[in-house]
């Protein structure tokens, strides 16, 4: 196990807002040497705003945010090299073969590892003479992912890696993913809304929720402390209860606490995330 000293990401008192709308309150949150960290959410809480930031592409209102040490809105040369970033709504060359793209894509990144990039497309079989414009989206969603992996950066920010993905390409991903990182140092920051995924691979997380509110937490801290319980006719004092949902006559309550006269309804991450942000 990799000791994780050295911050890679740091956002120290972030606040940022479109309009009246606020997306980030003050938000502080690092993000260490060898560790997958998840941001967590619904569309449009503000999950992309955030890459958008650190990457340059938003000015925030008030804070900061450091990569490797630097601002994120004046990285130096070096530091960008370090970064791969898939972005969501990709853009592929849809006119060039795979390994058209490849070797288009080649000269721009100092360690590329064109290995790295036909592992990939070797599990999808795919012929390297194959245009782009002809694959599935997954099959192409994989082929731009093996190009993020080949640029063999110390930090991976992939933004909603599952965009048009069905289960099987996701899965996919994930398992070439923990294997690629596997005894490196290379940190990752990851996006997304599908949670089923990502239980076996994210360290620590943030969930935004709308308003700029945001719960920091281990994977397994979470799983393990946030329950759901059944509530029939018992009065139970507000304090103790993160979200009360309500369905066709039964009620459930999501919560920190153990509440021992309550029947524990056993859930999943998915259903736990659902509970701590609303289902609507």
């Amino acid at each position: 196990m990799l000791e994780q000293n050295k911050t890679i990401v740091e956002i120290k008192n972030l606040s940022h807002n479109f309009g009246l709308k606020t997306i980030y309150n003050n938000l502080n949150l690092s993000i260490k040497e060898g560790s997958v960290y998840g941001i967590l959410g619904k569309n449009g809480v503000g999950k992309s705003t955030l890459i958008n930031i650190l990457m340059g592409y938003i000015k925030p209102n008030h804070g900061e945010c450091l990569i490797f040490g630097e601002p994120s809105h004046n990285l130096s040369n070096q530091a960008k090299k370090e970064i791969a970033l898939l972005h969501e709504g990709f853009i592929s060359y849809d006119y060039m073969s795979i390994q058209e793209f490849e070797a288009f894509l080649a000269p721009f990144y100092e360690k590329w590892d064109k290995e790295i990039f036909y592992n990939l497309v070797d599990l999808m079989e795919l012929n390297y003479e194959q245009k782009l414009s002809t694959l599935s989206f997954g099959q192409k969603s994989q082929v731009v992912l093996g190009a993020i992996f080949a640029q063999n950066a110390k930090l991976l920010i992939l933004d909603d890696y599952s965009m048009g993905l069905d289960a099987g390409y996701r899965r996919l991903f994930i398992d070439y993913l923990k294997d690629y990182i596997k005894d490196t140092n290379k940190t990752v920051l990851i996006t997304s809304h599908v949670m089923g995924d990502l239980v076996d691979l994210i360290d620590e997380m943030a969930i935004i929720q709308r308003g700029g509110r945001i719960h920091q937490d281990t994977m397994g801290n979470f799983i393990e402390n946030f329950k759901c319980y059944k509530l029939d006719n018992q009065t139970i004092c507000e304090t103790r209860i993160h979200r009360l949902e309500e369905y066709k006559g039964e009620k459930k309550i999501y919560t920190f606490e153990d509440i021992h006269e309550l029947e524990e309804i056993q859930t999943d991450f998915e259903d736990k995330f659902l509970g701590f942000v609303g289902k609507y």
